[in-house]
């Protein structure tokens, strides 16, 4: 009998148990109220400027596939992304619509010396800005829209990165651009999401935020791509 009366005094707290509810947004990532940026227009132009972006997924295990997006700006909600993947990536599995992605948005980031401060008890930190966007992806079959989407990619980033040659990706030959979207897989992704850490110091007094950018200009900088990919053609063998 005491027995009996223990499992029912159990029963009360199991009905209360909380579940989630998996309706509402699951913050993807730690921001302190000073560094959550909310200004609707710099979010979006932060998902245009630093456009090549992790797809992170954890249905099934843990997937993080690196693209090049294209953001489509809307006058209500986040807009759209879209992108594409190789069609034997694993994470082709995934991507159902009706399974959550976090796209992660990396901007600039580096060290931060104590040494730059006006405050003088102060400890060194990497600051940065990064925005997730999370949605649910679909993928996109018609061959048409495809191709109008991959052509935009191309043109964009050559605009922005190619140097102003004469390069023309439609006047690819039709076959051999049809064959090379048969190997990959486009997705779109309305964004329900969105999270913006800027972690850059404007939290701190005007005299330590103009020691930052101070020793921002002068301080040691990673290699670039160019830097590290000579770097890394020096090792290969001919």
């Amino acid at each position: 009998m005491p027995k009996r009366r223990e499992f029912l005094a159990g029963l009360p707290a199991l009905a209360w148990e909380p579940v989630p509810d998996a309706s509402v947004p699951q913050d993807t990532i730690y921001i302190p109220n000073p560094q959550r940026e909310i200004d609707r227009a710099l979010i979006l132009d932060f998902l245009e400027e630093f456009s090549f972006a992790m797809l992170v997924t954890a249905r099934g295990g843990v997937h993080i596939t690196n693209v090049p997006t294209l953001f489509d700006r809307a006058p209500q909600g986040w807009g759209k992304l879209w992108w594409h993947l190789a069609r034997n990536n694993a994470q082709n599995q995934v991507f159902d619509g009706a399974t959550d992605c976090t796209v992660v948005f990396h901007g600039p980031h580096g060290y931060i010396s104590p040494n730059w401060y006006a405050t003088r008890n102060s400890v060194p930190t990497w600051n940065f800005a990064a925005v997730h966007a999370t949605g649910k992806p679909k993928r996109l079959d018609d061959d048409t829209g495809f191709a109008k989407s991959l052509e935009r990619l191309v043109a964009r980033n050559e605009g922005l990165y190619g140097g102003g040659g004469d390069y023309d990706f439609s006047k690819l030959p039709e076959t051999y651009l049809k064959g090379m979207r048969q190997g990959i897989v486009a997705y779109e992704m309305e964004i329900s999401q969105i999270e913006a850490k800027f972690k850059l110091g404007q939290d701190r007094s005007a005299r330590d935020r103009a020691g930052i950018l101070k020793g921002l200009k002068s301080g040691r900088r990673e290699r670039n791509l160019e830097q590290f990919t000579e770097s890394y053609y020096s090792r290969l063998k001919e």
